[in-house]
């Protein structure tokens, strides 16, 4: 549905969406949101193969994600997502989650990069020679998403092999399998008694098939936790921060 430029798409939480605690994973509820957005610029004429015929594709760069309370097996939920102001290389795009009753769930900040995959190079937004019309006055939150620190590369990396089910529609590893394997660090007994509240992703490099990775990963604070994911060649992939309530 597509109603004062703000687009929306509604889901049933399923069985597979949730953990053992009958609540969505973060993982699937970013799938849920990176699919409305695919909705949203495919009713644009500007999705997955529009741009794939101009040899180009969407990358997320940065996301900062707001947890109030995450749905259950069984909820529905209408996700909502806007664009926002562009930049030369960046493209702003808000999203909020409700549930049935209208109550705001979660919501978040995004901006994205449109990439040439011929060149590996991302270019300028101007190249698509689309008009978009923004919602006024209206923000999931203010602000930019922030630029997270480096946690510096663990001296006893244990390395990890990207599978088939990492992959996205690009053949690279789709940006929620990052969040999911962060999160899989934590032991049954933590991830129980952290309510995650947010999520922040800086996503530096992209994995493929076959590459290998490792995460470096530590308490900054109470309830704070930094990581860097590294490639096998020493760079970094990406750098995630989750914060919680204990």
């Amino acid at each position: 549905m597509y109603i004062n430029n703000v687009y929306s798409r509604e889901f049933h939480i399923c069985g597979y969406d949730v953990d053992h605690n009958c609540r969505i994973t973060i993982d699937k509820l970013l799938c849920m949101m990176h699919e409305t957005a695919w909705s949203h610029v495919t009713h644009l004429k500007r999705g997955w193969q529009e741009l794939q015929a101009e040899g180009l594709f969407w990358a997320l760069a940065k996301l900062h994600l707001k947890i109030h309370k995450l749905p259950k097996w069984n909820d529905k939920i209408r996700i909502e997502t806007w664009a926002k102001e562009r930049e030369s290389i960046m493209f702003m795009r808000d999203y909020e989650v409700f549930d049935e009753t209208g109550e705001l769930l979660c919501c978040a900040i995004s901006e994205w990069m449109l990439v040439d995959y011929r060149l590996n190079k991302i270019v300028r937004l101007e190249r698509l020679n689309t008009h978009l019309d923004y919602p006024k006055d209206r923000v999931a939150f203010e602000g930019r998403v922030p630029r997270l620190p480096r946690v510096e590369f663990p001296e006893n990396s244990h390395f990890h092999t990207v599978v088939l089910s990492d992959l996205d529609m690009n053949q690279h590893v789709n940006n929620a399998s990052y969040v999911r394997w962060v999160v899989d660090r934590f032991s049954y007994e933590q991830y129980n008694q952290l309510q995650i509240k947010e999520l922040i992703i800086n996503y530096v490099n992209q994995l493929k098939a076959g590459e290998r990775y490792c995460i470096a990963m530590q308490e900054t604070s109470p309830a704070h936790f930094n990581a860097t994911l590294y490639g096998e060649d020493g760079k970094e992939v990406c750098k995630v921060l989750v914060i919680g309530a204990v």
